[in-house]
């Protein structure tokens, strides 16, 4: 009996082309979950540096009675002055010397040196170095009155601030005597405004950090986040990806049509010896946008940090205190 040959059957058409289209799923699949895993690796890293930078920068209230000025963003990874503060050295105003130099809060970055960090601690997952800024009232030196400090200011006094701006030595009692600093009127118009750019003039009244009402911001904290807009990176460059406005320097809307981030410079009033500061050298207003899942490049992306004045001096024990 011959022995029947079956012949070998191919694959056809229809099924090498199903089997390339669940090929192609699956490892679409597996990009998307990877590319997932990444960005939510991402968010949690910086918001963990974030959480560092902000201690960090407690550390050095509690020790100095002041914050840190800006490192420069435009000096590259290896010069000597690369994430060094950048003071005023004079000699135009000598009565400014070691106080910040306004100069350079437009480009101004943590000062990693400073806060004794690394590079790497303020550079975010995606590259772009940390933008730092601060109120120069808040980050004077040795010659002038340290306004991160408000032991001196009883929550129970009535008084005004000393003629240079701080706290007002203690004269005991000081239950509603003017001779004490109310920490209410300490902290009215220091630090920054923060703002979510959305709803007028109401909510600019309501705004988050209000240097008027007394809760302006202690410092600004800035990753520009994916998109890298507004960014220093190592070499010093603001790269500028595409998802910026023509004309500007400020990021596309998110999706849900809220307004920017930063607002341009507007005046910072400082008190006492510190007025003949430029006044339109620092922006004391940004853009606190909320992020948009789901958007692309081309959208507000950036996470801040923004406590309060009285946060951090709480945070350091060196909020007001009762005096007997």
């Amino acid at each position: 009996m011959q022995n029947k040959i079956k012949k070998a059957r191919g694959f056809s058409l229809v099924e090498v082309a199903m089997a390339l289209l669940i090929g192609g799923i699956a490892v679409g699949m597996i990009i998307t979950v990877t590319l997932s895993l990444r960005d939510g690796t991402q968010r949690s890293t910086i918001r963990t540096q974030l959480d560092t930078i902000d201690t960090a920068l407690a550390n050095f209230v509690a020790q100095n009675k002041r914050l840190p000025c800006p490192a420069s963003g435009v000096i590259p990874t290896g010069n000597p002055n690369a994430g060094q503060e950048t003071l005023w050295l004079g000699p135009a105003l000598p009565s400014l010397i070691g106080s910040c130099n306004p100069s350079t809060q437009s480009d101004g970055i943590v000062p990693w040196v400073a806060l004794g960090l690394s590079e790497a601690d303020v550079t975010d997952p995606w590259g772009g170095r940390i933008t730092y800024r601060v109120d120069p009232a808040l980050a004077t030196g040795s010659t002038f009155p340290r306004f991160m400090d408000m032991s001196n200011c009883d929550p129970s006094s009535t008084g005004l601030v000393s003629a240079i701006g701080g706290c007002k030595a203690p004269v005991s009692p000081c239950t509603a005597n003017l001779n004490c600093t109310s920490p209410a009127e300490f902290l009215r118009n220091k630090g920054l405004d923060v703002w979510d750019g959305i709803n007028g003039a109401v909510g600019w009244a309501l705004r988050q950090n209000n240097r008027g009402a007394g809760t302006g911001a202690a410092y600004v904290l800035i990753s520009h986040g994916p998109s890298g807009t507004g960014a220093y990176n190592k070499n010093g460059v603001t790269p500028q990806p595409g998802s910026v406005l023509a004309g500007t320097n400020d990021e596309a809307f998110n999706l849900n049509g809220n307004p920017l981030k930063p607002l341009p410079p507007a005046p910072v009033a400082a008190p006492g010896p510190l007025s003949p500061l430029p006044a339109s050298s620092i922006a004391n207003t940004y853009r606190d946008a909320p992020l948009i899942e789901a958007a692309g490049a081309a959208h507000f992306d950036d996470y801040l940090s923004h406590p309060t004045i009285m946060s951090v001096l709480n945070r350091v024990n060196l909020g007001p205190r009762a005096h007997p």
